[in-house]
């Protein structure tokens, strides 16, 4: 890619700083009875302007790299504007819950803010100490905030129980990153092996994968997600199981589409990969190792899905359940990791497309069951819950919305999000495993069936228990049509560059394709590596 301009690639990450800093600043000269009203308006004032200097980045077409630190793309771009949206709309409910609570601080809104900075370098990282970095400025923020109820025990059980385990697989993921350098003599994502380096390049990469699989609650590394999605309040629960699955899925698949390409050979130095580039899968990629690690990501990814749900069908907590239906969505979302046959173009596009969809449809759920559980999410339960969508209408109807695309319900993201997976694993060969993701995804659909008819068929025991505030029936509003309206534009979301581009000037105009018409742009104003290029190499001169 062609290097970019520091302060074109930081601009929305620089901005949310921005508004955590202005946020933590200013609260201890706000009155506690003020802190609820003022705080989070500051807050969302800098997500709103770093929302639209990303979508001007998308608009413009923007693409590019910092020193092969951090990179920006198309696919990249869209899961940016995704990470904001998501912590846009989670703090709305928690300005809700808090003022509700009467919580006498206002560093929620910061940490919160400082959480989505790290999610945001963990999009656009490509070298593992960035990760890390991104990784670790998300995590703490979060351990904060899912112990922010300190005198109850089951906060203060999930804190522990995040933050212990947190800790180890950070490490794994850093001993990881340290085996990957010794293999290559570089942290930058894609560098080739150095000679005889092979296998400690394939350890190294083994240990990053499993400390990402940590991060987005993949089994068998779920066991913490159930207690902190639990333990945290609610609209925590939504902005944990939103901004940081797309952080840590994002992460994956880069590390994912690099590792591919170096196993193939098509490594060069100083070429950063785009998330949304299209690899020609070469018969070395599908042997051997490679070939065992897909087969790995398919038993994890079914497993997933099947404990996850299965697990939900049981739970009468609407956190916990939650909690047991991220686990399934990661699963999904892991499948579209198997690799196809050889001679055939492999790319995460449905992948992407899953992310913003289930991003949006999370965030705004646990925002809207905050609303409805009462003062400490004390009534979260399905019985607590029941009537509320009858009490509180426009709680009840984005939520009915985000529901359907959990359970992917035409017409919604989440709806085209599976169709995407699935459709391409039946491309790619792998047509039993779809069936049993689509049968699963059924049995998944029937305890969000369960969770809707509590709240809409069950006669309300008592009046709603909080009124929608501006910034949430706003945020809320604008994410169940948002929800929507992508099953209609799923270009508008993915735009193929197809193709890894060398340090070389930006092209003067970039085609925006869709998702469901893939076609290799052609650069007229600088030189391109497309796929063709990055799979069959041109033969030296003798």
């Amino acid at each position: 890619m062609p290097p970019v301009d520091l302060m074109s690639l930081l601009l929305p990450a620089l901005l949310v700083t921005t508004g955590g800093l202005a946020a933590l600043g200013t609260e201890p000269f706000i009155a506690n009875t003020d802190k609820h009203r003022w705080l989070p308006w500051i807050a969302a004032l800098s997500l709103f302007a770093a929302l639209v200097a990303q979508i001007g980045l998308l608009h413009a077409g923007a693409y590019g790299q910092l020193d092969h630190i951090f990179a920006i793309d198309p696919a990249r771009a869209w899961l940016c504007a995704a990470v904001i949206g998501s912590t846009l709309i989670a703090l709305a409910g928690l300005q809700q819950s808090l003022a509700r609570d009467h919580y006498t601080g206002g560093e929620p809104y910061a940490l919160m803010l400082f959480s989505a900075v790290g999610a945001l370098l963990m999009v656009m990282a490509n070298d593992t100490l960035a990760l890390f970095v991104g990784l670790e400025i998300a995590s703490i923020s979060v351990y904060a905030l899912v112990g922010l109820r300190r005198d109850r025990k089951e906060s203060n059980e999930a804190l522990f129980k995040y933050f212990v385990m947190g800790a180890v697989f950070s490490a794994v993921f850093l001993y990881g990153a340290a085996l990957t350098y010794g293999a290559t003599g570089s942290t930058h994502f894609g560098t080739p092996v150095l000679a005889g380096r092979d296998s400690l390049m394939h350890l190294g990469q083994l240990l990053i994968i499993v400390g990402l699989l940590f991060k987005v609650g993949a089994v068998p590394f779920h066991f913490w997600s159930p207690d902190a999605y639990t333990g945290a309040p609610a609209a925590i629960t939504g902005y944990m199981g939103a901004v940081i699955k797309i952080g840590g899925f994002t992460a994956l698949g880069a590390v994912w589409l690099n590792l591919i390409n170096v196993i193939g050979g098509d490594a060069q130095a100083g070429t950063v990969l785009a998330l949304d580039a299209s690899i020609q899968i070469k018969p070395l990629a599908l042997g051997g190792w490679m070939h065992q690690f897909t087969l790995i990501f398919i038993f994890v990814g079914i497993l997933s899905v099947l404990l996850g749900n299965f697990s939900a069908l049981k739970q009468t907590s609407a956190r916990r359940l939650i909690a047991f239906s991220s686990v399934a969505h990661a699963g999904y979302m892991l499948l579209a990791f198997a690799l196809p046959g050889e001679g055939d173009a492999y790319q995460l596009g449905g992948l992407w497309f899953y992310l913003v969809g289930y991003g949006l449809s999370t965030a705004g759920t646990m925002s809207a069951i905050a609303a409805m559980a009462g003062p400490q999410d004390a009534n979260d339960s399905l019985t607590g819950l029941a009537g509320q969508g009858r009490a509180s209408p426009l709680n009840g109807l984005v939520l009915t919305v985000f529901i359907a695309s959990f359970a992917g319900i035409p017409p919604t993201a989440g709806f085209l999000g599976k169709f995407l997976i699935f459709g391409d694993l039946v491309g790619k060969g792998y047509v039993a495993v779809a069936i049993a993701a689509m049968i699963l995804a059924v049995v998944g659909a029937a305890y969000y069936l369960r969770l809707l008819i509590w709240v809409w068929a069950v006669p309300a025991k008592e009046p709603a228990r909080t009124g929608p505030t501006a910034m949430g029936a706003w945020a809320l509003s604008a994410a169940a049509i948002a929800v929507v309206v992508l099953v209609g534009f799923p270009g508008g979301v993915y735009h193929p560059m197809r193709g890894a581009v060398a340090d070389a000037p930006a092209p003067a105009s970039t085609p925006m394709v869709s998702i469901l018409n893939p076609v290799v742009p052609v650069a007229t104003a600088a030189p391109m590596v497309t796929p063709a290029a990055v799979a069959t190499p041109a033969p030296s001169a003798p």
